[in-house]
């Protein structure tokens, strides 16, 4: 029982493993289970080992499962182990396949990951090569930089040695022309000390032609009680006290005063008139930009201007001069009927009455100028002005000048010749009167206000626009009034000259000449400021002008003007005409601007020291000198 329970139990577990999967055993173990359960087999039928449950429940007999109907007993023989190596050999190659199968299964997964690796692998290779030919190409590239850079490097070497060597060669030559400098700055200063000399000099002078003029005015004391009884002298505050000046003695008065005879300037034609200390070279012309001729004029004219000579340098400049440059008509009455004959023919063909309505005037539109800077021009009897940016070079302007100046040499064609009033004269004339009409417009058009971020409205720019037409006819009637005063001067001293001429005892017709010269070249915007006041005089209320001060002029022109002022009222009093007014002289500061290109001697010195050098260089003071005048001591009596 023992040995037949052994083998049931061993036989059960035979036939467990020969249930499993037939990948669940290893190969060996399979064979082995099969071998043992064909050698069981053989001893025994199916019946014997065929195991029961032996589990029991309630004394029956348990069944796994149930028994079949047809039921199919192992017949035991050579046939049956036949048979079953063919069945076990056939379980044994389906378990080859299967696993062959999924090998397969494995195998063709693997492929297609090495597949994908491969293609993987190719888009690489493919980038790669891509990659390096554009390293190539970029170290190519960088190989011709850094080519182009060693030898960019070799020539600037080359240039910073030379430029090295030619430092050492200015510093050599600095060195060389200190001590002169230093010599020059001596000069200076020994010139300088010479001139506080002749100032302190001329102010003895100024104190003797002070004591001279006393002395002159009790001589003509006495010689007035021998000649003829003269009116005593108005009592101030009175209307007579404030009347101009009045010679009542003689058709001229004679000034106590002599011209400066001022040296001429050594001429410069011969350039080895004057050897100087300090030299140009060529080093120093490549270093201030420029050629060697003008080097040398500017170390002349240093060196004239520390010793003490007069200076005129003349330096190249590449100011850009604009095209069709006019030079204008001067002063006289050719300009003047040229003026009013263009303004006659503006307000007749732009249908305006004076040159404020230009204020409010419409001008061409941008495309109309556009067209014509084209080449399409205006018709004929279209006349309107281009008053946008860029006015000054429109075509549409030039075309409207010419016109312009065309209807005025049709009307007035012969005067004007005669006058010796060219085409290009009115051109320019008209030009200019050109930008007066864009101004007055320009200052009632609306303006950005920074302040408030916006623009002004039609109400604002026309309330501004006013203030500043206001402003300008307060400035044109200044100027209208030094106008007056200039011409008026100007016919006190030429007569003075012609009667003078006449009289063979007169001694001060240059002192006249000098002073005629003086007073042309201050000009109209050289005569002092005037504004009307009221003053209380007698007990009454007169008006009066206020005469302001020039602070830019030469105080003493103010005492040489006061003789041109008496001269004109000794000339006034000969003409019919109601009487002036008196003008007081006040300590109030004019507003004008001081005009360009007057001599250094009619500007006032403390003033120029007050000025920046801009503002000095803006001034182009002339180079010319000009001398005013000194006491006449020689010819005066005592």
């Amino acid at each position: 029982m023992a040995y037949r329970a052994a083998h049931c139990n061993i036989l059960v577990l035979c036939r467990f493993f020969a249930r499993l999967r037939p990948l669940a055993l290893p190969p060996t173990l399979s064979i082995a289970v099969q071998r043992v359960v064909r050698e069981e087999r053989a001893h025994m039928s199916f019946s014997d080992y065929e195991t029961p449950d032996e589990e029991h429940y309630g004394g029956r007999r348990r069944q796994r499962h149930p028994e079949s109907t047809s039921k199919v007993r192992a017949v035991p023989g050579p046939g049956r182990e036949v048979l079953d190596d063919v069945r076990y050999n056939e379980l044994y190659h389906k378990e080859q396949a299967g696993a062959a199968r999924e090998k397969a299964q494995k195998l063709s997964l693997e492929n297609q990951r090495l597949a994908a690796q491969l293609a993987h692998a190719q888009r690489l290779k493919v980038e790669t090569d891509n990659y390096l030919v554009s390293l190539r190409e970029e170290i190519d590239h960088k190989s011709k930089v850094i080519a182009d850079l060693q030898q960019t490097e070799g020539e600037l070497s080359a240039q910073c040695f030379q430029d090295q060597q030619r430092i050492d060669e200015l510093r050599r030559e600095c060195n060389e022309v200190f001590p002169q400098v230093m010599e020059a700055n001596k000069l200076l200063t020994e010139r300088n000390a010479h001139v506080d000399h002749l100032t302190r000099l001329l102010n003895q002078r100024e104190n003797e032609t002070i004591q001279l003029r006393a002395a002159a005015a009790t001589q003509a004391k006495k010689t007035a009680r021998k000649t003829a009884q003269t009116p005593p002298p108005p009592r101030r505050g009175t209307r007579a006290s404030l009347a101009p000046v009045r010679n009542t003695g003689t058709r001229t008065i004679e000034i106590p005063l002599d011209p400066i005879e001022v040296p001429k300037a050594p001429s410069r034609s011969n350039p080895e008139m004057h050897q100087g200390k300090l030299a140009a070279t060529p080093a120093l012309a490549e270093v201030f930009g420029t050629d060697l001729g003008t080097v040398a004029g500017l170390v002349d004219q240093l060196e004239r201007l520390l010793i003490g000579d007069s200076v005129q340098a003349k330096v190249k400049t590449t100011r850009r001069q604009s095209e069709g440059a006019i030079k204008t008509l001067p002063l006289g009455p050719g300009r003047n009927f040229a003026n009013a004959a263009l303004r006659d023919a503006v307000y007749d063909k732009f249908n305006v009455e004076q040159a404020d309505a230009f204020a409010i005037y419409n001008p061409a539109e941008a495309d109309q100028v556009e067209a014509c800077e084209q080449g399409i021009d205006p018709p004929y009897e279209h006349y309107q002005w281009d008053f946008n940016t860029g006015y000054n070079r429109s075509r549409w302007n030039d075309v409207m000048i010419e016109k312009v100046v065309d209807e005025t040499l049709e009307v007035n064609g012969e005067e004007l010749a005669r006058l010796g009033v060219k085409r290009h004269h009115l051109e320019a004339l008209m030009a200019k009167k050109l930008g007066r009409y864009r101004s007055s417009w320009k200052a009632f058009q609306p303006r950005f206000v920074e302040e408030q971020g916006r623009m002004e409205t039609p109400k604002e720019a026309l309330a501004r626009g006013t203030q500043a037409a206001e402003q300008h006819q307060r400035s044109a009637k200044v100027t209208s009034s030094k106008g007056r005063k200039y011409k008026t001067r100007i016919i006190a001293i030429t007569l003075a000259i012609e009667i003078k001429t006449d009289e063979a005892t007169a001694d001060d017709i240059q002192t006249w000449e000098r002073l005629l010269e003086m007073v042309q070249l201050l000009g109209e915007q050289g005569m002092s400021s005037e504004e009307e006041d009221m003053m209380e005089v007698d007990d009454a209320q007169m008006l009066v002008y206020k005469v302001k001060v020039c602070i830019w002029r030469e105080p003493s022109v103010v005492e040489y003007l006061r003789f041109v002022d008496a001269q004109a009222a000794v000339v006034r009093k000969n003409q019919s005409g109601p009487t002036p007014h008196p003008r007081v002289r006040t300590s109030m500061a004019g507003s004008s601007k001081a005009p360009c290109g007057l001599p250094q001697s009619l500007y006032s010195r403390e003033w120029l020291r007050k000025q920046t050098p801009n503002y000095i260089r803006e001034l182009k003071i002339s180079k010319e000198t000009f001398g005013l005048f000194k006491a006449a001591t020689q010819r005066m009596s005592l």
